[in-house]
């Protein structure tokens, strides 16, 4: 993804995945999240694990743009700096094949 991760402050707290299983964290960073057209400042827990995402947006980003997630429409929607209505779309085939 292109982070440096000398920016990354250390941290040895265990996460525990969708599938139970837990990961020590290496640490923690803050890195600049652009969706349309808005960016905001978001803080990232890191493992060295393999996953199908390259990261996981929580309730602080989703609260912060008030994004709405629909899970059944695989998109989320917040508005946009021009007011009209913002639309992220989830990519159901390479979903499928993970």
């Amino acid at each position: 993804m292109g982070v440096d991760l000398r920016d990354m402050k250390p941290s040895s707290r265990t996460l525990t995945g969708f599938n139970g299983a837990s990961e020590q964290m290496i640490g923690t960073i803050r890195l600049p999240v652009y969706a349309g057209g808005i960016t905001r400042t978001v803080k990232f827990s890191v493992i060295r694990a393999k996953a199908p995402y390259n990261a996981i947006l929580g309730t602080p980003w989703l609260h912060s743009m008030k994004a709405v997630p629909s899970t059944y429409h695989q998109c989320i929607k917040f508005p946009g700096k021009d007011g009209k209505t913002q639309t992220i779309r989830g990519d159901q085939q390479a979903a499928e094949n993970c």
